[in-house]
Order: C-alpha cells, then structure tokens, then sequence
C-alpha cells in the first residue's frame, strides 16, 4: 500500500531540534523518543514516525473493514489523532499499544457511523487450519473466512487480528481492549475455534 500520509493537514510548528542527551535516553524507545520531539514542534519526527507505521495502520484498518478507502481515510485520521495528542502523550507503555488503542477506538466508531459489522480478511496460516486451505480454490477460501467473520462478535475478531496480524502479546491485547489476559486468551481460542468448525463445516 502505498498510502502517503500528507503531513500538510497537521498544524505547521517550527522545527525544533532535541538535544542530543533526549535521543541517547535509553529509557524511551525511538517511537517513544519521536513523540517527545513531535510534542515540541518537530515536524521531521513526525514525518518519520508517519513512514514507519502508516503501512502497519492501514493493513490493520483495511483487513477490518476491506475498504480501502476508509482504511486510507482512518490512517489519516490516526495520525492527526496522534499528532494532537503528542503533548499529553506518556510513555507508559509500548507505543503500539498507545497507537493500536487509538486505531481500535476509530474502527469502533467507523462501524456504529456505516452501522455494519467487521469483514477481516486473515493469512492462510492464521488459524491453525491451514488443512482447510487445500480443499479450496484460493477465491473459495477467502470468500468462505470472510463469511464465517461475520458470525464472530468483534472483540474476538479484534483479539485474533491483533495477535496474528500485528503480533502483540496477550499482555499488550489486553492492555488495548482493557481486559485480562486471560479473558484475551478465551477470545482468541474462541474464535480460533469457531472459524476451525465453519470452514471445517464448508469443506
């Protein structure tokens, strides 16, 4: 995807540069790190933490909604999100967890405003079902994953997408969707479960 995020639509600051004992902090990451320097003005950071996660943002967004145009469009709205909320920013946590909290909370309005559910589209080494994946045309497959999503409540779409496409721990799950690990591991299972029985039922 090659969705350039223009940093035009942010509110211009002039380019501050950090001094060198911020950067070297070994305590913060380099996301961590650009977040400080965006919340003082730096538009360069911005732009550089833009490149690094705006691919990650908009597969997330798309394999959600399949509609590359909101994908696109939530993108956009999440690093303006981002961007605004630099200067009150603290980095308690992982700034994937920080970023992937804002995306989830975009995606749950995007689909009370379009009043419809997830349509995820997954890897075929998603769910230990990949037996499943021979018996099908590729086409047959996708359109058979995608109607057994539809059956699934989006918590445990959001879980498994989480940890299978992004690859966050169940800690950090949880952290996003502000429950327990354990009750992330029930929905993952769950709903592991639940696509092994429909497309197994298909075959």
């Amino acid at each position: 995807m090659d969705n350039c995020v223009s940093l035009d639509r942010f509110q211009k600051k002039p380019l501050l540069i950090m001094e060198t004992n911020m950067v070297n902090n070994l305590e913060l990451s380099t996301d961590q790190v650009l977040m400080k320097e965006i919340a003082s003005g730096n538009q360069e950071s911005m732009k550089r933490l833009v490149d690094k996660w705006k691919n990650v943002a908009f597969r997330f967004f798309n394999r959600s909604l399949k509609n590359e145009a909101d994908a696109e469009d939530l993108t956009q709205q999440l690093f303006i999100k981002i961007y605004r909320s630099a200067s009150s920013y603290k980095p308690k946590a992982k700034f994937s967890t920080f970023l992937f909290t804002v995306a989830r909370n975009l995606l749950i309005d995007q689909i009370k405003k379009n009043n419809r559910r997830f349509l995820l589209s997954f890897n075929e080494e998603m769910c230990e079902i990949s037996q499943s994946v021979e018996k099908f045309e590729k086409s047959e497959w996708q359109e058979s994953l995608d109607y057994a999503m539809r059956g699934m409540p989006e918590y445990h779409r959001t879980a498994i997408l989480l940890r299978v496409q992004s690859e966050l721990s169940y800690r950090e799950i949880a952290e996003i969707m502000k429950v327990s690990e354990s009750r992330v591991k029930t929905w993952i299972y769950r709903a592991r479960s639940f696509l092994k029985e429909s497309i197994g039922g298909s075959v």
